[in-house]
């Protein structure tokens, strides 16, 4: 290991390029993503409560919903797909990573009873939610300053 080899267990940057969805993921995400977040909006927010199956149902998709859309869009390809993207898509993740478990240690000592276990359903899809508006953010500052240079 010391001797100066690259480990065999790490990826590079033209695995990572395999391992992500098509570019055209990313549409198919903000389609799964948006309707999702908004509905959850409404239910979480209790302006629009379903009850029995239908409530277990509509639950059920707006989590997937919001899981499928999230990683269908961090995850896949940019336009311009390079080692700089790959870094800042993981460091949004470690950022999104550090600001959810912020938010849930402070939430576990600030609110209890029925408002916690509201805020455990809400924080299931908290991470990816997190992850989409770091990446995008981070994405769009990186697009900007590439624009300047040029």
């Amino acid at each position: 290991m010391c001797d100066g080899k690259k480990s065999e267990n790490y990826l590079t940057f033209a695995d990572m390029k395999n391992l992500l969805f098509p570019r055209q993921f990313q549409l198919i995400g903000w389609v799964l993503f948006i309707p999702a977040f908004i509905m959850g909006a409404l239910v979480f927010f209790s302006l629009c409560s379903f009850q029995g199956v239908v409530g277990t149902l509509i639950n059920d998709i707006i989590i997937i919903g919001v899981a499928l859309g999230s990683i269908f869009i961090v995850c896949s390809k940019e336009k311009q797909e390079d080692e700089m993207t790959s870094s800042i898509r993981l460091a949004s993740l470690l950022n999104a990573l550090y600001i959810y478990v912020i938010i849930l240690i402070g939430s576990t000592l600030l609110v209890n009873g029925m408002a916690y276990f509201r805020f455990m359903a809400f924080n299931l899809v908290l991470l990816p939610i997190i992850f989409v508006i770091i990446f995008r953010l981070e994405m769009q500052r990186y697009n900007m300053m590439s624009e300047d240079e040029e």
